[in-house]
């Protein structure tokens, strides 16, 4: 299961997420990893000693324009399933 790492910075988007709302979230990922981040997949959320799991709820939208082989990075909608 691939995870989502959210960083000291995105307290408000963990504390939306705590509390069941949808959060959009900004990842890079390597092209290899690109299938586990699609709609309808299950991830893992992660922000300090809290983690739980979500589902994507819409589909990837690559932010720029990477070379090919290149990280990319997406911006996802999640929803917390526990």
């Amino acid at each position: 299961m691939a995870t989502i790492n959210l960083s000291s910075d995105e307290k408000l988007i963990y504390k939306d997420f705590k509390e069941g709302n949808s959060v959009q979230v900004r990842i890079t990922v390597p092209p290899s990893q690109e299938g586990s981040y699609v709609k309808g997949k299950t991830v893992q959320v992660a922000h300090g000693n809290f983690k739980a799991k979500a589902k994507i709820v819409s589909e990837p939208l690559v932010i720029g324009s990477p070379l090919q082989g290149q990280d990319k990075t997406i911006s996802l909608i999640i929803e917390r399933i526990e």
